[in-house]
């Protein structure tokens, strides 16, 4: 290579040196932590050459960032040892950097299945929890033993192949040999930094391709993702925004837009199938969330593997909503949703990390008459729940981590089975109709089996049971299991106290674990990237509802409405959700989604659509018999409620914030 000058010797092999690295990187990810096939399918190729050429820009990139010592033409590492040595310190640095994120990304996806992105940031504000949450999920001084030895390796590489380079005898060119290297080398370079032959540059949109997540994980590079993805934050909708979209809401919701409310979309709702009676007791509410738990690790959807026996049993007893989703994945997004009635569309963090929208006004405050109760077995400060529930909650009781007598055995504060103990007593002691929120954890990394003498048993399954069934490890199908048996646990402990022939229970989940297509969900849900967004809705009182599979197509935002609908008063309905009883029949849509993309999609089961907010780009598709979704050329009316959806909680977000009172 004698023909090109030192210094791009040097930075070119430097290139390929540090491309190589993240080559292997993403075979390694493709081979022992993405969850799809190793082989030569067209999709996957593509893919993966997407991201080689993600890895070549990052790579190229990373290399001219040692220009600093090279760009002098005399006091530079070519002419002074000791600038080759602080060359080599810098390069050190570099390289534990790219080690850095690669781990964390790794990590990234172990946890929530994506790739890392801009919304890190928001583990930054739960700095302790997060720490905690990974050093007992994941094994730390192991990883950190690696890195040492990749960065040793690569430390060595540098100072004995690369170094060298800057030192061999200067080779004089007349003044054309310098230019056409200046156009050569530049132009190769460009072509390296836009990623394909055009004068549109490679975009992480090339990477979504065939709509489907897994598919285009394997497609990004961590350091280009998180910086397009701080790139396109959400931006506030005002009620000029959704003039255009007033008809379609009020079709979505039964009331006519804009209101004359404190915001655009407030309502007063005449409960339209109420199954208490107003002349006797009012019975108590409990609202379970069940950690993780999706649709798809659920054996009354399908699952073969029988994991979740105790709430099959339950389902029979109960109104179930199998067609029921939640806007977005992530836990702190539904927590949000689950008392605001908003889908979370923040594009980077979640909405109960901003301080200036923790105090909204929620439909749970209908409930004049129950005395509320919130309680989770970890700290509430996590995500800054603590202020939105506080806030947001009219008289709240807030029970966290710090109240319990029980001891804790992870991150995530006492065991379920200690949690649904300690806070069935609670509730006991109440004088008055109580509303009771009770958020599980240990269905979530790192899948702590607690010793607390629940009667809990694991069981052994191979590994291809797990994978074939949506599992992606046998600690977490041990732990949708166990999550279960706590279901079981409670209705006992609450059957003990007396509490259970006049309570009112709701059980929902945050969110779906994993995103691996499974034969017993429709094939829709992962053609349009939704694989994380079905969980139940089971809503169970004997001596009042009868059992009944209900299948209006529902979500999150619909959770509150819903409960309080049952109830004969008239009630002020300040969210994007709707009471399903009233929208039972009309083949409304339900809302999700896609935060990775920050793509809205709108469906019914018949229809669906997407809208992404960042490329403009719109799909709609008919649903078959058999779920599928078949691509259409003509947009259909999901396009317009995806739009509505997405621009409302936008709004919403900001206008539903409960003004100071004076």
């Amino acid at each position: 290579m004698n023909f090109l000058p030192r210094r791009v010797q040097y930075l070119l092999l430097l290139t390929l040196a540090l491309w190589g690295l993240q080559g292997l990187f993403r075979i390694l990810f493709w081979g022992f932590i993405s969850e799809l096939p190793i082989t030569a399918e067209g999709d996957l190729l593509k893919t993966f050459w997407v991201g080689l050429r993600f890895d070549l820009r990052v790579s190229l990139l990373a290399a001219l960032m040692t220009l600093p010592w090279l760009i002098l033409p005399r006091f530079s590492a070519v002419n002074f040892t000791l600038l080759s040595r602080f060359l080599g310190y810098w390069f050190g640095i570099i390289l534990i950097v790219i080690l850095t994120m690669y781990v964390f990304d790794a990590g990234h996806y172990l946890y929530l299945n994506k790739r890392i992105d801009a919304s890190v940031v928001r583990f930054s504000s739960d700095i302790g929890i997060s720490t905690a949450m990974m050093w007992q999920s994941y094994p730390v001084i192991q990883i950190c033993v690696g890195m040492i030895l990749v960065w040793w390796l690569g430390y060595w590489f540098h100072a004995h192949y690369l170094l060298p380079l800057l030192q061999q005898k200067k080779h004089h060119r007349r003044w054309y040999s310098h230019c056409v290297h200046v156009v050569v080398i530049g132009a190769l370079f460009l072509l390296i930094l836009l990623g394909r032959w055009s004068l549109v540059p490679l975009r992480w949109n090339h990477a979504f391709f065939n709509g489907n997540a897994q598919v285009a994980a394997l497609g990004l590079n961590p350091f280009v993702w998180i910086y397009d993805t701080a790139r396109f934050p959400t931006k506030s909708a005002n009620k000029n925004d959704l003039k255009p979209f007033f008809s379609t809401l009020s079709h979505l919701f039964g009331s006519n837009f804009p209101s004359n409310g404190a915001a655009a979309l407030d309502r007063w709702e005449i409960p339209p199938a109420p199954v208490v009676d107003a002349e006797k007791t009012l019975p108590n509410v409990v609202i379970v969330f069940m950690e993780s738990l999706g649709a798809s690790h659920i054996g009354a959807y399908g699952n073969p593997l029988d994991p979740t026996p105790n709430i099959d049993a339950l389902i029979t007893q109960s109104r179930w909503y199998p067609n029921f989703y939640v806007p977005a994945r992530s836990t702190a997004k539904s927590v949000f949703t689950s008392i605001t009635g908003i889908p979370d569309v923040s594009a980077i963090k979640t909405a109960t990390r901003n301080p200036y929208i923790t105090h909204q006004r929620s439909v749970i405050n209908a409930l004049v008459q129950h005395e509320k109760y919130y309680m989770l077995g970890g700290s509430a400060g996590w995500a800054n729940m603590s202020a939105l529930i506080h806030n947001s909650i009219q008289g709240v009781n807030l029970y966290e981590e710090k109240y319990w007598t029980s001891p804790i055995v992870d991150v995530w504060g006492i065991s379920d089975y200690s949690l649904i103990t300690e806070a069935s007593a609670i509730l006991k002691r109440a004088t008055l109709p109580f509303l009771g929120y009770i958020q599980t954890a240990a269905n979530h990394s790192p899948y702590t089996i607690a010793d607390d003498k629940s009667g809990f048993i694991a069981q052994q399954l191979t590994s291809a049971e797990l994978k074939d069934n949506g599992f992606s490890s046998l600690e977490q199908y041990n732990a949708v299991r166990l999550l279960d048996h706590n279901i079981g646990k409670l209705f006992e402990q609450f059957k003990r106290n007396e509490l259970y022939d006049n309570t009112i229970f709701v059980l929902f989940s945050d969110h779906q674990a994993s995103s691996v297509q499974v034969k017993h969900l429709p094939e829709y849900i992962f053609q349009f990237g939704m694989g994380e967004l079905p969980v139940p809705l089971i809503v169970h009182a004997p001596n009042l509802i009868s059992p009944e599979v209900d299948y209006t197509f529902g979500s999150l935002p619909d959770l509150l409405p819903t409960i309080v609908g049952l109830f004969p008063q008239t009630y002020l309905n300040t969210s994007l959700g709707r009471d399903l009883a009233w929208a039972k029949g009309k083949n409304l849509p339900t809302y999700g989604f896609i935060q990775d993309s920050r793509t809205s999609v709108a469906f019914n089961g018949d229809q669906i659509a997407s809208v992404n907010h960042v490329t403009g780009q719109v799909i709609s598709a008919n649903i078959d018999d058999q779920g599928r979704a078949l691509m259409t050329k003509q947009n259909n009316p999901m396009v317009e409620a995806a739009k509505a959806y997405y621009l409302a909680s936008q709004y919403l977000l900001k206008a539903n914030v409960e003004k100071p009172k004076k």
